[in-house]
């Protein structure tokens, strides 16, 4: 039906027309607004965890100082995290806050390019934070938890160098003077605990203890002995009192159950950046662990033939065990204390082996570390681990962490570790944890792309995306083996695909103890006779399950990722190479890898 435009009628549309465009006129681009936002976000947020601040090299939080009004300066390296009722609620506050102020200031669906994709890393950051706080609530079941930020606040001043030693000792001190009162805020925080965690706490925190005991003395300028003296006492007399608690008390409540159980789903899709539920990834893990399995015996029987001749095995269990009974047992160490020698062999013969493949051009820094791994780690890090330099100081030094076999442990556990983390299992660590895997990855995103702005940099890097970050390392194993890394050695394959059935029942386990009640006979049995590990693997393997959750399926699902990333890529480039894709990838940071799809390859996202 026609519409009949009178006077008032066209003057009524001339003021709405007018008004809409003044609206236009003065709306601001949702690009520079989400940019004002997330700037300040990321140092706001580091401000609520000075021990991860320090990490980050973040030292001194600056508020005000604007329109006249005197800056209020806070120095983040004499803090620890604040655990009390208030802090909790402030940080819960800061982070709800920030939610409702992004979703509401900025709709997503008109950012493009880098905005686009750093609004899924911040919006991921809050739902994780949240998560942990609101819904996980370790601050009331994970004695760990505690130990671990002690053991970071301490370690982390006396191993990076950001300031004169003389100055970083004054912060270790500053902290050993609230440690007293943290661990008594730890006590009446901790309801329950399983006996699991519990104990862990305990073993970690000993090495806290032998941390200000021995450690932290050494090197301590004669200038600051006594300060030290008068801070260290109470400190370990604290942390003694910690483990007397955790023993005597903690350990009669037990009831918390270490099963995430119904939160699970919940969890693994913000912890995954997915849509998909666990049963989904659980679909795809035994698919994919069902066609590895086919390799590796396929793989496996040139092996037996060249060592049994025609003695057949009666099936494939007992093939597998016949080549890695061999073939493990050949080519390893023969002494525990020669790890750390081996492990730094291994990453020289690396670094010469990336420099003729053409997988990607090293960044110029040289400024890897490896240590043993802090005493107060070893429960979650029971191999090895790795340690970015700060996002804000990239040029100090980065940590690769190797734990020890311990000197008291009996020699069929030693030989045990030793098999499974034969010569060529070593290469293949050192190729996860460095080179071209987590070292290699965080120094290129400590880099970062010639045309970032810094802040962007900083925000990639310290909120790094999990599935990124442990995928790459998978990705890149694969990748390395595949470039003709040791190829004269058929063991290299063998233990690359032993190694990526382990990655494929990483999920299986996870999910299935955490959402299906798996029996710990039930976990061994997958990752002994699926998976071909070794008794001290699948020791370590079911520990680290209870004491984690949505963890171990990162590796799995993030190498699925990278491997659709890389195909849209190519598929969409007329010159692909690896290395160009690699640098490119790094550079961009680590973010979720829908968006580091959109961004290498110029698309909005690509699909679960």
């Amino acid at each position: 039906m026609p519409v009949m435009v009178t006077k008032k009628t066209s003057v009524t549309l001339t003021l709405l027309v007018l008004t809409l465009l003044a609206s236009c006129a003065t709306e601001r681009n949702p690009a520079e607004v989400f940019n004002e936002l997330a700037e300040p976000f990321v140092f706001d947020a580091l401000a609520l965890t000075p021990i991860a601040a320090t990490a980050a090299g973040y030292h001194e939080h600056v508020r005000g100082g604007q329109n006249g009004t005197e800056a209020n300066v806070t120095a983040l390296d004499t803090l620890l995290d604040d655990y009390s009722p208030e802090g909790i609620a402030n940080r819960i506050k800061f982070y709800r806050d920030f939610q409702s102020k992004l979703h509401q200031s900025v709709d997503r669906s008109r950012l493009a390019g880098d905005e686009w994709a750093d609004y899924a890393v911040v919006d991921n950051q809050l739902e994780k934070a949240l998560f942990e706080l609101e819904k996980e609530r370790s601050h009331e079941h994970n004695p760990a938890l505690y130990v671990e930020l002690v053991g970071n606040a301490l370690f982390v001043p006396l191993a990076l160098e950001y300031a004169p030693q003389e100055d970083r000792y004054r912060h270790i001190i500053a902290r050993l003077e609230k440690l007293p009162a943290f661990l008594d805020q730890a006590k009446k925080n901790l309801q329950s605990s399983p006996s699991v965690w519990t104990q862990v706490a305990r073993d970690e925190n000993e090495g806290n203890i032998r941390l200000v005991e021995r450690v932290i003395p050494a090197g301590l300028p004669d200038s600051l002995k006594e300060q030290f003296g008068k801070v260290s006492g109470p400190a370990l007399a604290a942390l003694r009192d910690f483990n007397t608690y955790l023993t005597s008390d903690l350990t009669k409540r037990s009831n918390h159950d270490w099963r995430l159980g119904s939160l699970y789903d919940e969890k693994l899709k913000i912890w995954l950046n997915t849509t998909k539920s666990s049963a989904e990834v659980l679909k795809e893990a035994d698919a994919e662990m069902a066609k590895t399995y086919d390799e590796i015996i396929t793989a496996a029987r040139p092996i037996h033939r060249n060592i049994y001749g025609n003695q057949r095995a009666p099936n494939d269990f007992a093939l597998m065990k016949d080549v890695l009974d061999v073939t493990s047992d050949d080519n390893r160490l023969r002494r525990g204390d020669q790890l750390m020698d081996q492990i730094r062999s291994d990453v020289r013969e690396l670094r010469e082996f990336m420099t003729q493949a053409a997988l990607i051009q090293l960044p110029p820094r040289d400024n890897l570390q490896i240590i043993e791994t802090p005493e107060f780690m070893r429960g979650v890090y029971s191999v090895a681990g790795f340690m970015p330099a700060p996002p804000l100081q990239p040029n100090l030094s980065a940590y690769y962490w190797v734990t020890p076999i311990p000197s008291d442990w009996p020699a069929a556990r030693v030989n045990s570790k030793l098999r499974e983390y034969n010569l060529f299992k070593l290469k293949l660590l050192s190729i996860h944890e460095v080179m071209p895997g987590h070292y290699v990855q965080f120094e290129f995103a400590n880099e970062g792309a010639p045309d970032q702005p810094r802040f962007r940099r900083i925000l990639r890097a310290v909120f790094a995306n999990g599935p990124y970050v442990e995928g790459w390392a998978a990705y890149a194993t694969m990748a390395t083996v595949n470039a003709g890394y040791q190829a004269s050695h058929p063991e290299i394959k063998l233990n690359w695909l032993k190694e990526l059935l382990k990655i494929q029942a990483n999920v299986i386990l996870d999910i299935r103890m955490h959402t299906m009640n798996m029996s710990d006979d039930e976990a061994s049995e997958l990752l002994t006779r699926r998976a071909f590990q070794e008794s001290e693997e699948v020791r370590g393997k079911i520990l680290r399950a209870k004491l984690s959750s949505a963890q171990l399926p990162l590796y799995f699902q993030g190498m699925q990722q990278w491997l659709q990333v890389r195909n849209h890529y190519q598929q969409e480039t007329t010159d692909f190479s690896l290395s160009s894709f690699h640098d490119k990838a790094l550079r961009i940071g680590p973010m979720p890898l829908h968006e580091l799809g959109y961004l290498v390859a110029n698309r909005r996202a690509m699909s679960d």
